[in-house]
């Protein structure tokens, strides 16, 4: 028996497909899809590695000033939407969203689990403030943010509601948030036997727009609008109540 869904909370879910040595299951009833068994968050955390943290950094590098572009563009929606100036980057990387959200007279604050990544932003922005760990078990104060900048992040998560639960409390009321994150549709093109690998352990979950719309109402967020996207991933605005 799987765990229930974390979006409608069934537990008939069925086998979505295997891809050896991992198992993902599917919601029968709102279509969420999860890794199962789901690794533990601590199991999820020593995935984040010092090589890991310098791979992504490898990355970055190579195309920076395209990184940039996209973030400083970013910060500029998200702005518009936030009914103050403090900015909170979770998954904050080599800390673009941040630089950006600072150019813009933001108070920009950036989370980050790989501290090889922290340490890497601190160093590159001395001026921004980062914070190392994962988001949930961060100390930061509640209502303390009007806006939460979070790409491709939310799919790493093993217990979204828990995520969420902590998200909504250091978001002041009003606040805006500006997510994004791979859909299922990207990987489950055509037959069943051409899709794409999901990418576990390190993906751990995937959304439609209907059930992320569920679990976010399900959250108090509000006035979710999904956003165009050049990919078939997820990009949305949303306010918390």
């Amino acid at each position: 028996m799987t765990d229930p869904c974390q979006v409608c909370g069934d537990t008939s879910a069925t086998t979505l497909v295997e891809q050896p040595p991992h198992n993902w299951v599917q919601c029968r009833v709102c279509a969420f899809a999860w890794l199962s068994p789901m690794p533990s968050m601590y199991e999820a955390a020593d995935l984040q590695d010092a090589d890991v943290g310098q791979s992504y950094i490898d990355g970055y590098l190579k195309k920076l000033d395209s990184k940039m572009r996209r973030s400083r563009g970013r910060a500029k929606v998200l702005k518009r939407h936030m009914p103050g100036r403090r900015l909170l980057d979770i998954g904050s990387n080599i800390g673009c969203l941040v630089a950006a959200g600072a150019e813009l007279g933001l108070d920009s604050t950036g989370v980050e689990i790989n501290p090889v990544l922290a340490a890497e932003a601190q160093r590159r922005y001395p001026a921004g403030r980062f914070l190392t760990g994962a988001f949930e078990e961060v100390d930061l104060e509640p209502g303390s943010f009007d806006g939460v900048y979070c790409s491709e992040v939310i799919e790493h998560v093993v217990d979204t509601n828990r995520f969420l639960e902590a998200l909504t409390g250091v978001m002041a009321p009003g606040a805006a948030l500006y997510l994004t994150t791979p859909a299922l549709r990207e990987y489950t093109k055509g037959n069943q036997t051409s899709w794409r690998d999901f990418g576990a352990p390190d993906h751990k979950l995937y959304f439609s727009p209907d059930n992320m719309r569920r679990i976010l109402d399900k959250h108090g967020f509000g006035k979710v609008r999904l956003r165009f996207n050049f990919g078939r991933g997820l990009k949305l605005i949303a306010h918390r109540a």
